[in-house]
C-alpha cells in the first residue's frame, strides 16, 4: 500500500504494552551438540586404499565411448567429486563403489530412449573412469587440538565461546518473538478505518494458493476443511484477520517511526545489504536487484520500532525449562 491510498491513523497505546519474553536455556546438551557440528565443518579428507563408498572423495578421469570412439565432450579430467552427492550420474556413481585409487575400470550406460542428444537415444555405451585417489572424510575428535586448531587455549574456552555465542543467540530470538508480538498490540489499538475490499481480495488470493497447494497434495478443499474442523469459510475468514493484523502492524510502524521520529539513514540501508550478502553467501549485487532499496529501509525502520517498543515496554523475561 503506497502513501497516497493509506488510510488515516490514530496511534493507541504503544508504550508500557506488557509482553513476556521467553527464552530458551543454553543447555551442556545445546553446547555439545554445537561441539559436534564445529567438529563436522573442519573434518578433513585421508587417502585411503579402502574401496570407495558413499561419503568417500574420489579425484577421476571420466569418458565416453561407443562403437569404439570416444563420445564427443564426454571426457572429464582430474574431476573432484564427494560420492554421494549427485555430482556423477547414479550409473557412474554405484560403478565407481567397491573400486580402489589406481584402478582403471569400464561399465556398460544404455541412454533412455528420449535422451536430448537424438544419435545417443537408447544405444548403449561404454564408460571408463580413472581413479586417482580415494580419501576417507575424518571427523577431528572433540578435545583441545581441536579447539587450538580454532583460536582457543583449550576445549573449556572453547565450550564456553559456543555457550556465549548461543546465549546471545537466544536473546536475540526472544527479542524477535517478543517484539513482533508488541507490534501486533500496538497495530491492534490503532484506530483506523481499513478497506474492506482489500482485505476480502487478499483473503481470496490466499484462498486460490491454497486450493493449488492442495491440487498438487491430491486433495481437496472439502477434505482439507474436515480434517481442520472448519468451514471454507472459516479459513477465508482466518486470512481475513491475518491479512487485517499484518497491515495493522505495517500503519503502527509508519506511525510510531513518524511519531517518535525513528528514521533509517543512507549508510544504514547498505550496512543492511552488507549484512544479507554475508547471512546468504551472495553477491551484494545480486541481494540489490531483488531488494530494493526502500524495502531495506523499510524492513530496518521496521527492526527499529519494534525495538523501541522493547526498550518501553513492561517486560518480563523467563527462562524457559530445558
Amino acid at each position: 500500500m503506497d502513501k497516497k491510498n493509506t488510510p488515516e491513523v490514530k496511534l493507541g497505546q504503544y508504550k508500557g504494552l506488557a509482553v513476556t519474553r521467553h527464552v530458551r536455556p543454553v543447555t551442556d546438551k545445546t553446547v555439545d551438540i554445537e561441539l559436534v557440528h564445529q567438529a563436522r565443518m573442519h573434518a578433513v579428507y585421508h587417502p585411503t586404499t579402502e574401496p570407495a563408498k558413499r561419503g568417500f572423495r574420489a579425484l577421476l578421469d571420466f569418458a565416453g565411448y561407443m562403437d569404439g570412439k570416444e563420445i564427443p565432450d564426454s571426457r572429464m579430467e582430474k574431476v573432484m567429486v564427494v560420492l554421494g552427492d549427485g555430482k556423477l550420474m547414479p550409473a557412474a556413481e554405484d560403478a565407481i563403489y567397491g573400486h580402489k585409487a589406481g584402478e582403471t575400470f569400464r561399465f556398460d550406460f544404455t541412454y533412455p530412449a528420449d535422451f536430448r542428444v537424438p544419435e545417443l537415444s537408447g544405444k548403449t555405451a561404454q564408460f571408463e573412469i580413472c581413479l586417482h585417489t580415494v580419501e576417507r572424510k575424518q571427523v577431528p575428535p572433540v578435545d583441545d587440538a581441536l579447539a587450538k586448531s580454532l583460536g582457543f587455549a583449550d576445549l573449556e574456552a572453547l565450550r564456553e565461546s559456543l555457550r556465549e555465542k548461543k546465549r546471545l543467540s537466544h536473546e536475540a530470538n526472544a527479542d524477535r518473538i517478543a517484539g513482533a508480538a508488541l507490534l501486533d498490540m500496538a497495530g491492534a489499538n490503532l484506530t483506523v478505518e481499513l478497506p474492506a475490499e482489500l482485505l476480502a481480495q487478499n483473503a481470496e488470493y490466499q484462498m486460490n494458493q491454497l486450493r493449488q497447494r492442495l491440487r498438487k497434495s491430491q486433495m481437496t478443499m472439502e477434505l482439507y476443511c474436515k480434517s481442520a474442523g472448519l468451514t471454507p469459510e472459516q479459513v477465508r475468514e482466518g486470512y481475513r484477520r491475518e491479512a487485517e493484523r499484518q497491515l495493522r502492524a505495517m500503519l503502527a510502524v509508519r506511525a510510531i517511526a513518524e511519531a517518535e521520529k525513528i528514521t533509517v539513514s543512507n549508510a544504514e540501508v547498505d550496512a543492511e545489504y552488507v549484512r544479507l550478502s554475508k547471512l546468504h553467501d551472495t553477491p551484494e549485487e545480486e541481494i540489490r536487484k531483488v531488494l530494493s532499496r526502500d524495502a531495506i529501509a523499510a524492513a530496518v525502520t521496521n527492526q527499529k520500532v519494534q525495538r523501541f517498543l522493547l526498550d518501553h515496554a513492561a517486560l518480563t523475561s523467563v527462562v524457559e525449562k530445558e
